[in-house]
C-alpha cells in the first residue's frame, strides 16, 4: 500500500514539474534549442568540426566564385579545411555547376563578405545557414508528431527527435560542400509539411505549409542529377495528398504541379550535363559488377567487352597506378563505351546472387552516414589524420553497433510498416478520414525512396562512396521511425484523428 502511494506521489510531482517547465519550453522548442547548441558546438567551437574533402569539392567551388589558396597544403581525405579564398575576378574557367546547393552556398558567401572578409570564405558561414534552415524545420517536425498529445509524451517524442535527428553524424554535413546537407533539410522539410497537414487543422496556415511542402521538393530534386530519381516516392506521396482536395479545381492545380515536376525531371535529364557519368560508370564495373565475380575476365567477355578490363576489378578511377589508365581515351572508347546503366542492369538479372551480396555490404556503410575516409578535424589540432568526432553520435553507434546487416531487414521492415499503416488506410478510407490515407501515402513514398536509392547507388556506383550514396536511405529509415514510435507512444496507429489548434494545446495528464 505505502508503496502504491509513494508510486502515486511521484506522478504527481513528475506531472508538476512537467506543467512549470512547460509554461517556458514547449516541446518543439526544446528540441530546437537541444540540437541548435548541440550543432553549434560541433560547427562552431574550437576544435571545429567538419568533413575533409574527397577531392569533389573542385567542381562546387570553382562554380561558385571560390578556390583552395594553397593547394599544396590542401589535406585531401585525411583533414577538414575550414577557409577558403574567394575570387577577385571573372572566373572564365568556371565548371557548370547547377543545384539547388547553390541556394545555400551563395546565401553564405554574403554573408560571409558582410561580416567577415571579402577575400576569405570560412566554412562556419555555411555551417551557420544551413543549421538557420534545418532548427525551424525540427520545431516544426516535433508540433506535427506531437499534436493531441499529452505533455509527458509529447516531450518523449521531442527526446525521440533529439536523439536521431540531432546525431551529429548527420549535422556534421552542414561545415562542408558535400550536397547532403541540402537533402538533409528539403527531406525535412517535405517529411515534417505534410504531417502537419494531415495532424492539424489549422487551416489559417496551410497555404504556407503548401508552399513549404512545395518549395522543398523542388530543392530536394534540384540537389543533383541522381536525385531526379526521387520522383517516383515522391508522386506517391502526392497521389496521397488528393485526399486533400475536397473541389475539382483543386485537384486540378495538385495535378498541374505533380506533372509540371514530371515535365522539368524529363527535361532535366536531357539538358543537364551528367559531369560524373564516367566515373560512376567506371566504378559501377570495377567495384560493382566485376567486384563479386571470381572470373572478371570471363565477365567482361560475357558482355561484348574486352576481358583484358578484367584486370581493372577492384580499382578506381582516382587510384595513381592501374592496369591501364581509367582516364585514358583507350578506356572510354572500348571499355566504358560499350556498356552503360541497361548493360549492369542486365549483368545483375543474370547474377542476382551477387547483387544480394552487394546489398548486404551497402547495409553495412548505411549505419555509418559520415564516410570514416573522410578526417572531422583540421591539421592544425594535431589530430591523426582521418580523426573522427565521436560528440554526440550515440545512436548511429548503436545502429552500426546492433542493427541488422541484411538488405532483408529493410524489405521487412518496409512490408511490416505498410501492412501496419495499411490499416489504418483502409479505415480512413472507408471513414472518410483523408488524414490516415495521407499518412499512408507519405510512408509509402519515403519507403519507395529508402529501397530505390539502395538498388540504384548499387547499379550506378558499385560499392564506391556509398556511405554518402546512401546518406538519404538512414535519414528516411529514421524519419519513418520517428513517425513510428510517436504513434506508438500516442497510441494511433490506427486511429489517427486530426487536432483542431497546431497540437500544442496539451492535455494535463501524462
Amino acid at each position: 500500500m505505502i508503496e502504491v502511494k509513494s508510486v502515486k506521489s511521484f506522478v504527481r510531482r513528475f506531472q508538476h514539474y512537467i506543467t512549470v517547465f512547460s509554461k517556458y519550453i514547449s516541446p518543439p522548442l526544446l528540441a530546437v534549442l537541444v540540437i541548435g547548441i548541440v550543432t553549434s558546438i560541433l560547427l562552431f567551437i574550437p576544435p571545429v568540426n567538419g568533413l575533409a574533402d574527397n577531392g569533389n569539392y573542385y567542381r562546387i567551388l570553382n562554380g561558385s566564385g571560390l578556390y583552395i589558396q594553397n593547394i599544396e597544403d590542401h589535406s585531401y581525405l585525411s583533414y577538414f579545411q575550414k577557409d577558403f579564398s574567394i575570387m577577385q575576378y571573372y572566373n572564365q574557367s568556371s565548371s557548370i555547376f547547377i543545384s539547388s546547393q547553390q541556394l545555400f552556398i551563395t546565401l553564405a558567401i554574403w554573408l560571409n563578405k558582410l561580416f567577415y572578409s571579402a577575400h576569405q570564405f570560412d566554412i562556419r558561414f555555411l555551417g551557420a545557414v544551413y543549421l538557420l534552415f534545418y532548427l525551424p524545420g525540427i520545431y516544426l517536425l516535433v508540433r506535427g508528431l506531437s499534436a493531441g498529445l499529452s505533455k509527458g509524451r509529447s516531450y518523449l517524442v521531442s527526446l525521440f527527435v533529439i536523439f536521431l535527428l540531432g546525431d551529429t553524424s548527420y549535422t556534421i554535413y552542414f561545415n562542408s560542400f558535400y550536397p547532403e546537407a541540402t537533402s538533409l533539410i528539403a527531406s525535412l522539410y517535405i517529411f515534417a509539411s505534410v504531417i502537419y497537414l494531415y495532424r492539424t487543422k489549422d487551416f489559417g496556415k496551410r497555404g504556407l505549409i503548401w508552399l513549404l511542402l512545395f518549395i522543398s521538393t523542388v530543392i530536394l530534386l534540384g540537389v543533383t542529377k541522381r536525385q531526379f530519381s526521387l520522383i517516383f516516392g515522391l508522386l506517391i506521396m502526392g497521389f496521397g495528398l488528393f485526399a486533400f482536395t475536397k473541389s475539382k479545381g483543386a485537384r486540378l492545380a495538385l495535378s498541374a504541379v505533380l506533372v509540371t515536376f514530371v515535365g522539368f525531371l524529363i527535361m532535366g535529364t536531357i539538358f543537364v550535363p551528367y559531369s560524373t557519368r564516367e566515373i560512376d560508370l567506371y566504378h559501377s564495373l570495377t567495384r560493382g559488377v566485376m567486384l563479386e565475380t571470381t572470373n572478371p575476365d570471363a565477365r567482361m567477355r560475357e558482355g561484348g567487352i574486352n576481358r583484358q578490363y578484367g584486370l581493372e576489378k577492384g580499382t578506381t578511377y582516382f587510384d595513381e597506378y592501374s592496369p591501364v589508365s581509367p582516364k585514358s581515351e583507350q578506356v572510354k572508347e572500348n571499355f566504358l563505351g560499350k556498356a552503360g546503366t541497361i548493360w549492369v542492369i542486365i549483368n545483375y538479372i543474370n547474377h542476382p546472387d551477387e547483387f544480394n551480396k552487394l546489398l548486404d555490404i551497402a547495409v553495412q556503410d548505411v549505419y555509418f552516414v559520415k564516410p570514416s575516409e573522410l578526417g572531422n578535424y583540421e591539421k592544425s589540432v594535431g589530430g591523426e589524420p582521418a580523426q573522427q568526432t565521436r560528440f554526440f553520435t550515440l545512436y548511429n553507434r548503436i545502429k552500426a553497433a546492433g542493427y541488422p546487416k541484411s538488405f532483408g531487414f529493410y524489405i521487412l521492415f518496409s512490408i511490416v510498416l505498410i501492412g501496419i499503416y495499411g490499416v489504418g488506410f483502409y479505415n480512413g478510407f472507408r471513414e472518410r478520414r483523408p488524414g490516415m490515407v495521407v499518412r499512408f501515402f507519405l510512408i509509402a513514398g519515403f519507403l519507395v525512396n529508402m529501397i530505390f536509392i539502395f538498388l540504384s547507388s548499387i547499379v550506378i556506383n558499385g560499392d564506391s562512396d556509398l556511405i554518402r550514396l546512401l546518406f538519404l536511405v538512414s535519414l528516411y529509415f529514421d524519419l519513418i521511425s520517428l513517425l513510428l514510435w510517436s504513434d506508438v507512444v500516442g497510441k494511433r496507429i490506427w486511429n489517427d484523428e486530426p487536432v483542431q489548434k497546431e497540437g500544442l494545446e496539451y492535455e494535463t495528464q501524462i
